[in-house]
């Protein structure tokens, strides 16, 4: 297999923009998922917030109110300061992906040229 590419010219600059325009852009479309129901899930998976929460019930059935009251705060503060961290990790996590986007090669108008590929 030969990789001699003098003969190769590429794609003019026109013909890219019509084979865009005929094909669409070459992105990568990353799914988008709905974080909110699976945060909440994950995090009444956490074997000390089902403990937290038991005993909120426990204390709500016997009836003390106060204690249910405290545990439940409690429940409440950890989900939003779990919330909060796992937001800032998934910013921080896209951030990292634009930031280490690939560059590719590429033949046009007979010059080799290097441009960044794309998600969306």
């Amino acid at each position: 297999m030969s990789s001699n590419t003098d003969d190769v010219k590429g794609l003019s600059g026109k013909e890219v923009l019509t084979s865009r325009k005929n094909h669409g852009d070459n992105i990568i479309a990353n799914k988008k998922e709905n974080h909110f129901w699976k945060s909440i899930f994950n995090f009444f998976k956490n074997p000390m917030v089902l403990l937290s929460l038991i005993a909120f019930i426990i204390y709500l059935i016997s009836g003390k109110t106060a204690d249910a009251i405290f545990f439940a705060s409690a429940i409440i503060l950890i989900f939003a300061i779990s919330s909060y961290q796992n937001a800032r990790s998934r910013n921080a996590l896209s951030k990292l992906k634009d930031f280490t986007k690939f560059n590719c090669k590429v033949i046009q108008n007979a010059e080799t040229v290097e441009i960044k590929t794309e998600a969306k």
